[in-house]
């Protein structure tokens, strides 16, 4: 979900690397072996920072946070606010850099229709837009709520939540734009150890 957050983290890599933090989304299963190996380091170096985030005691008390209703899918929600809250600190170069890489052929075809839909919204400049950013993540919700226990190119398993609230993600969003300054405290105590996992030479 979050391509400026993990591009971020590897935007000093090499090409290889950055495109496989781009699409480890679209990749399944631990056998990378398929993949060139600069590739397969960004794979696994964004595997890596999902594992730390997820874990780290600020996304943890942020969970907390959130109205209970959508509490199963908020995740979701925090890695699109950390992108709407870095879009800002993106040169425009820098996201050049991305849509010439996203638009490379080898891109797993699950994530051919995010990539469409980002580069037709041109998404990752519009993401420092708030607005933009809340219907974002109200869409991704209506995609979960539509197909909760398929799995597939654009489908995702949330465990029947889905079922029990037409949009959880969409009736969050009024709590996001309510707390964004909190949002953006938490980032900031969250973000520098993130920033502390990039190594210091990268492939």
């Amino acid at each position: 979900m979050n391509f400026l957050g993990h591009a971020r983290l590897s935007l000093t890599g090499s090409d290889n690397f950055l495109f496989g933090n781009l699409i480890a989304d679209g990749v399944r299963g631990s056998d990378l072996s398929d993949w060139p190996a600069e590739i397969e380091a960004g794979i696994r170096f964004h595997r890596r920072c999902d594992a730390v985030i997820d874990a780290h005691p600020e996304t943890r008390w942020l969970l907390t946070q959130v109205p209970s209703a959508s509490r199963r899918v908020a995740g979701i929600a925090l890695d699109m606010m950390w992108d709407h809250l870095l879009a800002g600190d993106m040169q425009d170069a820098e996201i050049a850099r991305l849509y010439r890489l996203l638009a490379r052929e080898d891109v797993p075809s699950r994530l051919a229709q995010l990539i469409e839909w980002i580069e037709v919204r041109d998404a990752l400049r519009r993401y420092g837009e708030l607005e933009f950013t809340l219907a974002t993540i109200a869409t991704m919700g209506k995609r979960l709520s539509r197909n909760p226990r398929k799995r597939g190119d654009d489908r995702v398993e949330i465990g029947g939540f889905a079922e029990r609230f037409d949009n959880p993600l969409e009736a969050l969003t009024p709590w996001l734009a309510d707390n964004r300054v909190l949002l953006e405290d938490s980032f900031a105590r969250l973000w520098p150890d993130m920033l502390a996992l990039r190594q210091p030479s990268l492939p």
